[in-house]
């Protein structure tokens, strides 16, 4: 039987000052006279989450803007970032594109470590110099948001690959974030995702994120009830998941395109492009009595596919 937990999530507080000015975070150190962020939160509580254990099948990347599963990726050196981005993420790329429907080509852009941290350290702002530094551990993120806007999208394509974008850009582009627990099993601050089914657009604001190597944004989102959240209870190290940052697509590919998948409604074209996520602390109850703190890689990528039949 399928569990629920109440959690506590954070959300963009629905200010009227963001209709006049854009919510921003700074990591290049404090200008005189502006501050790191103007960014406002609040938390709320009760929020149930739903665990999917026993139900990964039901839930695809196209369709709800996630997919669980199982992997064999063969590394276990990750307190070696050179390592890692020599033998493992060419591992995750190949793995990424035989999982994605209709992915052509994959590429890993960035990857981060988190750990579950005391409460001080997971509140601490991040510096400007660890904002680029792959060798510092992140905490699990509390707030709800998307990694990508579709401007940022399409300006990572032209960063990281700018002999090809013009080419990859005709198609359909997808930001992905692969996400996996290392060491042990996640005991507490499991990762949370959003149904895509049940995110409106209108909930999500742009917050810029200013840094010395590239200035882009994401998406924060405004608390709404109707979204509808999951989780995958005891993740162990051999399971990932699969979730979308952001889609330039408005459907998924046709049967002609990939067996697997039909045209879905034209009244549901919005929802496969973003899944909304966070971590969350669990409730005391659901907790195991004996767990190691959370440990966990994410890779994102930029991913690929032709362009979009007009089936």
């Amino acid at each position: 039987m399928s569990r629920q937990a109440l959690v506590q999530l954070r959300f963009l507080k629905p200010l009227e000052k963001y209709k006049r000015e854009k919510p921003y975070w700074l990591f290049v150190g404090k200008p005189d006279g502006a501050d790191v962020t103007n960014v406002s939160l609040e938390a709320v509580s009760g929020i149930p989450i739903h665990d999917v254990r026993g139900e990964e099948r039901n839930y695809e990347l196209d369709e709800h803007g996630f997919k669980f599963f199982s992997h064999n990726l063969d590394f276990e050196d990750f307190h070696d970032d050179q390592r890692i981005e020599r033998e493992y993420l060419p591992q995750v790329e190949k793995m990424m594109l035989e999982k994605i429907p209709s992915a052509n080509k994959v590429f890993v852009f960035n990857w981060r470590l988190r750990k579950e941290m005391g409460e001080e350290q997971m509140d601490h702002p991040i510096s400007p110099a660890q904002i680029h530094d792959t060798n510092f551990v992140f905490a699990p993120s509390q707030t709800v948001h998307s990694d990508s806007t579709e401007f940022t999208l399409l300006k990572r394509v032209k960063k990281h690959l700018p002999e090809e974008a013009d080419l990859l850009l005709q198609g359909r582009v997808q930001m992905i974030n692969f996400w996996r627990p290392i060491c042990h099993e996640v005991g507490n601050w499991p990762l949370v995702l959003c149904d895509g089914r049940s995110t409106p657009l209108k909930n999500l604001v742009a917050v810029d994120q200013i840094s010395r190597r590239f200035v882009g944004d994401l998406y924060y989102a405004t608390y709404d009830p109707g979204y509808r959240w999951h989780y995958l209870s005891s993740m162990g190290v051999g399971e990932g998941v699969l979730f979308k940052c952001w889609d330039t697509g408005n459907k998924a590919p046709s049967k002609g395109m990939y067996a697997r998948h039909t045209v879905y409604p034209s009244k549901y074209a919005h929802v496969w492009k973003v899944c909304l996520h966070s971590s969350c602390d669990m409730p005391k109850e659901m907790l195991p009595k004996v767990y190691h703190p959370r440990l966990s890689i994410e890779c994102r990528a930029l991913v690929f596919s032709a362009a979009e039949d007009s089936t």
